[in-house]
């Protein structure tokens, strides 16, 4: 399957995201590649390949969900650079 600049600058509007033409190009260029190890990978035959769920084996082990003392609003906030009651305030960082 082909990638087109279009069709990058399409994904990018939709994403939120700017390219520049040439970054467009390379992006393009890297996606087709990308799409085409995966063709690659569809033509294997995987009929007796089992399905994999889980890579290691075993489940991991977890902690037990046991109750304990929390830190406190005070102290969390002690550091904080800025803050409104009980809550951080972080700068806005996504802008429309």
């Amino acid at each position: 399957m082909e990638i087109t600049r279009e069709t990058v600058e399409h994904y990018a509007k939709l994403a939120s995201l700017e390219f520049e033409p040439a970054e467009a190009d390379a992006m393009a260029r890297d996606l087709g590649t990308i799409l085409d190890y995966v063709n690659k990978i569809s033509e294997l035959d995987l009929s007796d390949v089992e399905a994999t769920c889980q890579v290691l084996g075993e489940l991991q082990p977890v902690r037990e969900d046991a109750c304990a003392p929390s830190l406190g609003s005070e102290s969390a906030l002690a550091n904080a650079p800025d803050r409104e009651s009980d809550h951080f305030l972080v700068p806005k960082v996504i802008s429309r």
